[in-house]
Order: C-alpha cells, then sequence, then structure tokens
C-alpha cells in the first residue's frame, strides 16, 4: 500500500503558520485610517515610523553602528535570540548580547509587515557562529518587534 498523503514537516508546518500570521498583518483597507489599539488610535503615520524604526535598527547592523542601535531600544527591552530561549531583559543586557555578535553580523530584510506597534520581518541574518570561522547565514522566519514611543520595546526572532 503505498501512501499518497504529503509528508508534512514541523518546519513547513511552523513557516505555513507564520506566514498564514503574516498575512492577518498585511496592509488592508484600513490602512491609512485609524487602527483600534486597546481605546488608542494608531495612524498610518504611525505605523510607518514603527517600520522605520525597526528598519533603521536592523540596517545598523550591517554598518555596525553600536550608538544607533542602543538608541532604538527603550531602556526596559527585551530581546529573545530565538523563541526557545529565555528573554534578556534590559537595554544593557541586551546591548551586551548585541556586541558579542556585531562583528559579524548583518541582517538583509526580505519583507516588513506592520499592524501599530507591532512590526515584523522576515530575514537573512549573516553570522559567524561560535566555534567556527565561515559565515552562516540563517533564516529568520519571523522577527517581531514592539515599538513604543518610537524605541523597539520588545525583540522577538522566530526560526524555524
Amino acid at each position: 500500500m503505498t501512501n499518497t498523503a504529503k509528508n508534512v514537516t514541523r518546519r513547513a508546518f511552523s513557516t505555513g503558520s507564520l506566514i498564514g500570521l503574516a498575512a492577518l498583518w498585511l496592509p488592508h483597507p484600513s490602512l491609512g485610517k485609524e487602527i483600534p489599539d486597546e481605546g488608542k488610535s494608531v495612524s498610518a503615520d504611525e505605523q510607518r515610523a514603527n517600520i522605520k524604526a525597526v528598519g533603521d535598527f536592523c540596517a545598523a547592523f550591517g554598518k555596525k553602528d553600536l550608538d544607533k542601535i542602543a538608541s532604538l531600544l527603550a531602556d526596559d527591552c527585551s530581546y529573545r535570540v530565538t523563541q526557545t530561549r529565555a528573554p534578556i531583559i534590559g537595554k544593557d543586557k541586551v546591548m551586551e548580547q548585541i556586541k558579542s555578535m556585531i562583528g559579524s553580523a548583518s541582517f538583509k530584510v526580505l519583507k516588513t509587515v506592520a499592524l501599530g506597534p507591532i512590526v515584523l520581518n522576515e530575514r537573512d541574518d549573516t553570522l559567524v557562529l561560535p566555534n567556527t570561522t565561515s559565515p552562516r547565514t540563517i533564516r529568520v522566519s519571523a522577527g517581531m518587534f514592539f515599538v513604543e514611543n518610537g524605541k523597539i520595546a520588545t525583540w522577538t526572532d522566530y526560526v524555524v
């Protein structure tokens, strides 16, 4: 007996799920109108500013611009290297993590979408990992950023 059903890997399922979630954040007819956010309204201009903050943040990695990176982080920010890791909390600790990888890190943003204060991007991150000498490109299925008052308050990378 042959199995005609497609085998779905965990990676394919996870990637499909993230793409489905991202579709919820794609621009739609309400873009340019006020979007409800727990009683607050987020304008299209604010969404564009949030996208710009995240874009500038990601671009600063390729330029090795630690001052720019730090200027875009909230004082009480948190960063989860991957969805399975515990968060690093506080700007100083997050900057320590960034400093440990900045020499070899660059981000190539493939797609960015936003819904109010949440900015989601798909990226190829190129890094030289510990105990290696050659760069490795890692697909970040979703880098999720929560932007508050023009600063990144939370950042989690989802790698599947």
